[in-house]
This record gives C-alpha cells, sequence and structure tokens, in this order.
C-alpha cells in the first residue's frame, strides 16, 4: 500500500483476464515511478524466464543483463561458418544470444513463442551440434580401443532357434546379422536395439550372449530393477540351461553362502552369464573374461 500511494506513476505487465469490474491483471509485475519509456529504436520485449522457488523474475533479468553487457567486450566464438549460416538464414551466435534475451519491440512474437525464431533456432542448432561433436569424440574413443573377437562358433545358436515355439522375424535376423558382425570385429560394439515391448529384444539378447559364450567369453546382463532382472533370469534359464549354459543371478537381495558361491562361479569363469542389478558392477564382482555386457 506505501508504495502504491495516490499520486505514485506505475508501469504494470502480466496476463490479463476479464475479472467482474472488468479486466485485470493476474499476478502483475510492477515499477513504481518508472524511468521514461524508451524510443521505438531502444525498446525490447521483456522476457519471461522459467524459475525456481526464492527466485523472481528481476533478479534473472538482472543477471541475464549483466552477462549481456560483456558480448561487446568478449564476443561468443561462432564455430560455424558464414557460408553455412548464410544457407540456412541463420545469425551468428553472439547476435542469436542477445536477440532471444533482448528481443526488439518488432521482433515476431509467434515465432519466438513457437520456438521458431532463426534466433532460437540457431541455439538450437548449436546445442545439437555439440551433442552430436562429442558424441562422435566419445565414439572415436572407444572404438580406438581393443576388444577380444567374438567369432560365431558351435552349434548352440542354432539348437537355441529350433527349441523356439516360433520363427524369428525379419527384424530380428537383421539386428542379429549387424550384431554378429560388431561382435566379430576387434573394436568395441556400440549398437542400440530399440523395440517395442514383446518385439523379440530379449532373444536378440541371448543370441547375442551365445556367441561371446561360444567364443569362450563371459556375458553380463543387467536390468534396472530386481524384477525386470529376476524375468530374465528365468527366461534365459530356460532358454540356455539346455545348452549347457552356466548362469548366475546376482542382486541386492542374493547374501551369504548363495552370493559367494555366484562370485566364485563368476570368478572362476564356470558361470557363463551373470544376470541381475546394478550388483553386478560391485567390487567384489570379478569377472574371469567378460566380453559382452
Amino acid at each position: 500500500k506505501n508504495q502504491l500511494a495516490e499520486g505514485t506513476r506505475v508501469r504494470c505487465f502480466g496476463e490479463v483476464r476479464p475479472g467482474r469490474a472488468g479486466y485485470e491483471f493476474y499476478h502483475p509485475e510492477y515499477q513504481t515511478n518508472p524511468p521514461p519509456m524508451p524510443s521505438a529504436e531502444q525498446a525490447t520485449l521483456t522476457p519471461v524466464y522459467p524459475l525456481t522457488e526464492g527466485i523472481q523474475q528481476p533478479r534473472v533479468r538482472g543477471l541475464c543483463q549483466q552477462a549481456l553487457s560483456y558480448l561487446d567486450r568478449y564476443p561468443i566464438k561462432d564455430w560455424l561458418p558464414p557460408a553455412l549460416l548464410a544457407d540456412y538464414q541463420l545469425p551468428g551466435i553472439t547476435e542469436a544470444v542477445r536477440l532471444v534475451h533482448l528481443p526488439p519491440a518488432g521482433a515476431p512474437v509467434h515465432l519466438l513463442v513457437e520456438g521458431k525464431h532463426p534466433a532460437q533456432q540457431r541455439l538450437v542448432m548449436e546445442e545439437l551440434l555439440a551433442h552430436q561433436l562429442s558424441l562422435l569424440q566419445v565414439r572415436e574413443q572407444i572404438q580406438a580401443r581393443e576388444a577380444l573377437p567374438l567369432l560365431p562358433a558351435g552349434d548352440r545358436a542354432e539348437r537355441f532357434l529350433e527349441q523356439l515355439p516360433f520363427s524369428l522375424t525379419g527384424a530380428q535376423r537383421h539386428v542379429m546379422a549387424d550384431i554378429r558382425q560388431d561382435l566379430s570385429q576387434p573394436v568395441p560394439m556400440l549398437r542400440l536395439v530399440q523395440g517395442d515391448v514383446g518385439s523379440g529384444k530379449t532373444v536378440v539378447a541371448a543370441l547375442s550372449a551365445l556367441q561371446a559364450i561360444e567364443a569362450g567369453a563371459q556375458v553380463a546382463l543387467m536390468a534396472p530393477t530386481e524384477i525386470l532382472a529376476e524375468q530374465h533370469y528365468q527366461n534365459f534359464r530356460n532358454w540356455l540351461e539346455p545348452l549347457d549354459v552356466e548362469l548366475v543371478w546376482l542382486s541386492g537381495k542374493v547374501k551369504g553362502k548363495a552370493r559367494q558361491s555366484a562370485l566364485n562361479a563368476v570368478a572362476e569363469g564356470r558361470a557363463q552369464i551373470a544376470i541381475g542389478t546394478h550388483a553386478l558392477f560391485q567390487d567384489d564382482v570379478v569377472f574371469q573374461r567378460l566380453a559382452l555386457v
């Protein structure tokens, strides 16, 4: 009330809604005795930032304005060539950052609201490009390492397929051909198998495990929950024990002699597949020849 005494000049803005006495502001921001309105050339739209508890819009805007004030002295290095920006009609990175935080009054608001303004698209492109380049760098680092080539051998895979009550789909056969090729290389495999529930990803995992086992290596299969891990364990037991494959189950609830027995089987190489939760990656779990996770 003291700030809004009669005769005080107030500038306020916010969401306008119809009320009982006419239009009203919904949680407006306001300034008392505000400075004169800027000229049309200097006017900018007011950004609205996502907030966290304890921080208000004026505080965030002030910090952003402080950061933007350094752009003239310390512009952001633009890594994209001008020809590429021209082809896509995108601004430079410094211009894009400034426009997103201080849009001129004449900026197309509908494009800004929809995230389709060229300045926003420029920032999106920068983020996606940085993400892709970082993934490419990680991929190159991983593939510079050596891996044990897991060459297909033996007949366990064929016997496994014969005991299934169904035939593999074309997609499963295609994926398995790619995985077999990857596993036979002397570099680590980097592959994500994506599919709907019930599409047969677990069968693909079992066939991949058999290729590692036939090459004399061990396999670790980890699931995020004990329920899911136990389901995988039961499925793999039903499928692979008839093929003379030894499996162990490791989770947080496996304790005492049962846990020690499983750890010994893994360390001695008798257990060809270890299935469980994050318990598989504890310090006391030591594999003799782990080659596929």
